[in-house]
């Protein structure tokens, strides 16, 4: 009978992910086993390298945000609104794992996504188009290409969370200043108004 595992696999893992994320893909196995309180030789019981170790541990973290693809009570501009703010707030918690595992000489974004086609990010891709193209066809959105909208809320909410990360405005923009940008993406997606058709004169 095995003996039994005195750190889980998740322990592990958010261990080697706070050091990752701290140090980047150069952090030492034997730091991550003294956040783990394991030995180094536990590590690679579990994980045949340091780059299997790595990969398993990168994996950005959850995100509420696709239930308002299927569950949202807001529409219109209050649903790209609320949609662009959840995003953000989810870019901001995944930009620090994503730095590091972008600067991986092996990393391709695909080969993550075969990994792990159920993180967050990849359902965030992949629904996000069908979603915006359901609010189009209702009509709560204009005659806009979705997949250039989807990039439009995607690329935003990764830019101003790139920004924080660089230490824009504090490390944190004001809530008026990304109010007033998502004002003006709304812009752009908001539905054309209908044109009144002239009444028709009154024959004398």
């Amino acid at each position: 009978m095995g003996r039994k595992k005195t750190v889980s696999d998740a322990d592990l893992l958010e261990a080697a992910r706070a050091v990752f994320v701290a140090e980047g893909m150069g952090a030492s196995t034997k730091e991550i086993a003294r956040r783990a309180n394991v030995s180094e030789g536990v590590i690679f019981q579990r994980f045949a390298t340091k780059d299997e170790l790595f990969f398993a541990a990168m994996i950005p973290p959850p995100a509420d945000v696709t239930r308002m693809f299927r569950q949202s009570r807001w529409k219109g501009r209050g649903l790209i609104r609320e949609l662009t703010l959840a995003m953000l707030e989810f870019s901001r918690r995944a930009l620090p794992v994503m730095l590091p595992l972008m600067m991986h000489p092996g990393f391709r974004l695909e080969d993550l996504a075969q990994r792990h086609p159920d993180s967050p990010i990849f359902v965030l891709r992949r629904e996000i188009g069908p979603f915006l193209q359901r609010e189009r066809d209702a009509g709560r959105l204009g005659p806009v290409d979705v997949r250039g909208a989807s990039l439009l809320v995607w690329s935003f909410a990764q830019a101003m969370a790139f920004f924080e990360r660089l230490g824009a405005h504090g490390g944190k923009f004001d809530p008026e200043i990304i109010q007033a940008a998502i004002d003006c993406m709304w812009q752009g997606l908001a539905p054309k108004p209908r044109r009144r058709r002239p009444k028709p004169r009154a024959r004398a």
